[in-house]
């Protein structure tokens, strides 16, 4: 007979909490940018504990670590790192 009783679950997403990245690709690359900064994070933390470098030693290392190239962000994300590591 059918009448048991089922959820049925409705999913409205509002405008305000919408994601900003309206296509999957953007958003893997996003994902994928995220996992990288934890990687270069940790990688940086063990290196800066072992050879106490300064920034541009630092900088250097992430460069040739990961093959990339000394981009504003990313000479910013390695000065976070550094001065959260120091206590700066």
């Amino acid at each position: 007979m059918g009448t048991g009783s089922k959820i049925v679950y409705c999913i409205r997403v509002k405008e305000t909490n919408r994601m900003p990245y309206t296509d999957l690709c953007t958003y893997a690359m996003q994902s994928d940018m995220n996992r990288l900064k934890e990687m270069i994070a940790s990688d940086l933390a063990n290196y800066m504990c072992e050879m106490m470098p300064d920034l541009n030693n630092c900088v250097d290392w992430v460069c040739d670590r990961f093959d990339l190239d000394a981009t504003d962000e990313l000479v910013n994300f390695v000065a976070d790192c550094h001065d959260e590591f120091f206590g700066n």
